[in-house]
């Protein structure tokens, strides 16, 4: 498969919702991102629990805190930026990943998945949230999905999750509280499989922007007073 991400031919743009990512040109990274925080120890990290929302080891000063959930079901998934490392995960058991950006940046990203036998398809899902220390609190920033587990992820799967961001998402936030914008999201496939043998995509890829704000979060996650800026 070709890599991915870097000049993009689409069409569309980010105020009609989500743009359609064609030949894409990536070279990824190969070291992993950097983990961060009292979770992760030894390249693992323990999932946050409810109820165990505080980090006992905060970030540092002009620096966030962002929790990464992804699984994949019969396949893999990468989630890999261009500065900053890539993420691999090939299980239906959902890890955990908590890394920290520095505020006032942005960064490009890319999620890929793909089905481990032809044929059979693939169900990733990626949920990416930030850090509020006041709360403490965390807010939804990205949440990408195709498919369930008695469907694996097809065109009209891909089409569902794409109208669910544009009727949930606030100028690209999904908590108009948080402090991070998705911009630029885009989505491509390389195929799928014949109706016959189900219509399963043999890929999924999702491209966007992570925008990291300087301002501190105030207010609890989708508290109606919030605004986005």
């Amino acid at each position: 498969m070709a890599p991915l991400l870097g000049a993009v031919c689409a069409h569309g743009s980010w105020d009609s919702g989500v743009e359609t990512a064609r030949h894409v040109d990536y070279a990824a990274p190969v070291q992993a991102l950097a983990l961060a925080g009292a979770r992760c120890q030894g390249g693992r990290c323990r999932c946050r629990r409810p109820g165990d929302d505080a980090e006992t080891a905060p970030p540092a000063p002009a620096q966030k805190r962002f929790e990464i959930r992804m699984s994949v079901d019969t396949g893999e998934i990468l989630l890999t930026s261009p500065t900053l490392g890539r993420l691999r995960h090939d299980g239906k058991q959902e890890e955990c990943y908590y890394v920290d950006l520095p505020a006032d940046s942005s960064h490009e990203f890319i999620i890929e998945s793909r089905e481990a036998h032809k044929g059979q398809g693939m169900t990733p899902s990626v949920r990416i949230a930030e850090y509020g220390p006041k709360g403490p609190w965390w807010y939804d920033v990205l949440a990408v999905g195709c498919g369930r587990s008695d469907h694996p992820c097809d065109r009209l799967a891909a089409k569902d999750w794409e109208q669910a961001w544009l009727t949930q998402r606030k100028r690209g936030r999904l908590d108009a509280c948080g402090s991070t914008v998705v911009s630029a999201l885009k989505w491509d496939t390389s195929g799928g499989q014949p109706m016959m043998d189900g219509g399963f995509l043999r890929d999924f890829r999702v491209q966007f922007v992570l925008v990291v704000k300087a301002f501190a979060t105030e207010l609890a996650p989708r508290d109606p007073r919030c605004v986005p800026q």
